[in-house]
């Protein structure tokens, strides 16, 4: 039984991961899009900044 639960928690731990990386992606895909290569590079390097623009570009808080 402890196995089968391994498995499944496992499966959400790589969903998030997945959903993740997703939502990194496509904020990343709009600021180069606009032109916005100082906030991509700041965004990577501040999680703060970050996640004012993912609220800012995606609507999505963290």
């Amino acid at each position: 039984m402890c196995e089968v639960l391994d498995r499944v928690e496992n499966r959400g731990i790589q969903k998030g991961i997945i959903q993740g990386e997703d939502t990194i992606l496509s904020l990343m895909n709009y600021l180069l899009s606009n032109n916005r290569t100082e906030d991509a590079k700041k965004a990577t390097e501040d999680r703060t900044y970050r996640n004012k623009l993912l609220t800012e570009v995606l609507g999505k808080k963290r």
